[in-house]
C-alpha cells in the first residue's frame, strides 16, 4: 500500500441490512490497520475519538467511522442488537483493503458490537475493548457518582461537538457480549476499565475477561472514568497500553 500523508480517505460502506456507514480511512502505508469503534453518543468527528485516532496512526493505518444512528451515518441506533453489522461491514472492508492483520479498539457499546462482530469472524487479530458491557441488560446507571458529571462537563465544555444519536427501539432483542466472548478463538484481546465507570463498572470487564479464550490481558486503571475520558484523563497511560498491546499482538 502507498502512503498518504494527507487527509484520510472518506466514504460510505453499507452494511448487510442497508445500513449507510460512514468511515474515514487514515492510509500511511502501513499493513496492518486498527479499527476504532466510538461509544454511544460519540461520533467520529468527537475530540477524544480523534485524539484516539492521532495515537495509532504514528504506528499503525486506522479506520473509524459512525453507528448507525451517529454523526453522519444512516439509520437509528439500535443499542447493540445490529452495530455488530455496522461493525461488519469496516472489518470487511479493511479485508478487502489487504491488510495483513486487522485489529480493533472499542468503546463501551461500540465494544459490545465488536465483540458480537467478531464472534462471527475468523480474520480479527487482536483487540482492546474499553468499558465493554457483559451485557446490556446488566449496564449500571449510577447518575450520583463524579463521573456522570465529568462526562457531562466535557460535553458542555466541547459544545456538544460529535455528539449525539437517533435512536430506536431500545427493547429489541441483544446478544450478550458475555455469551459470545467465548467463541472467539483467535483473537488476542486486551479488557481495559476505569474503577470510577460510572456506568459500566470493572466487573463487565472482569466477567468477559474470565469468559475469553486465547491470549488476554485484563487493565483496571486507578481512577479512571467511562470509555473516552480515559483518553482525556489518562492519555498516556492508555496510550503505552495500547500501542504496545498491539505491537506485540497485530505485527
Amino acid at each position: 500500500m502507498s502512503a498518504d500523508e494527507s487527509r484520510p480517505a472518506s466514504g460510505t460502506l453499507y452494511t448487510s441490512d442497508n445500513i449507510p456507514i460512514s468511515y474515514d480511512h487514515h492510509k500511511k502505508g502501513f499493513d496492518s490497520i486498527v479499527i476504532v469503534c466510538p461509544g454511544f453518543f460519540n461520533s467520529k468527528d468527537n475530540k477524544w475519538m480523534r485524539k484516539t485516532v492521532d495515537m495509532l496512526t504514528p504506528e499503525f493505518d486506522v479506520m473509524i467511522f459512525d453507528f448507525r444512528g451517529h454523526g453522519k451515518s444512516g439509520g437509528v441506533y439500535t443499542w447493540s442488537a445490529k452495530e455488530n453489522l455496522d461493525v461488519d461491514a469496516v472489518a470487511s472492508y479493511a479485508a478487502q483493503q489487504g491488510y495483513k492483520k486487522i485489529g480493533i479498539l472499542a468503546f463501551s457499546l461500540g465494544a459490545a458490537a465488536a465483540v458480537n462482530d467478531a464472534a462471527t469472524r475468523n480474520d480479527i487479530k487482536s483487540m482492546v475493548l474499553i468499558n465493554c458491557p457483559s451485557a446490556f441488560n446488566s449496564i449500571d446507571y449510577h447518575f450520583w457518582e463524579p463521573g456522570m458529571w465529568v462526562d457531562l462537563k466535557d460535553n458542555i465544555d466541547s459544545k456538544w461537538e460529535g455528539k449525539g444519536a437517533k435512536t430506536g427501539n431500545i427493547f429489541i432483542a441483544k446478544e450478550s457480549p458475555l455469551d459470545n466472548i467465548g467463541r472467539i478463538k483467535d483473537t488476542s484481546i486486551m479488557f481495559i476499565s476505569g474503577d470510577k465507570d460510572w456506568i459500566i463498572k470493572p466487573r463487565h470487564s472482569a466477567k468477559l475477561y474470565d469468559a475469553a479464550k486465547g491470549y488476554k490481558k485484563i487493565e483496571i486503571i486507578k481512577g479512571g472514568f467511562h470509555a473516552e475520558r480515559l483518553i482525556q484523563y489518562q492519555y498516556e497511560i492508555m496510550r503505552d497500553l495500547i500501542i504496545d498491546w498491539f505491537s506485540r499482538t497485530l505485527r
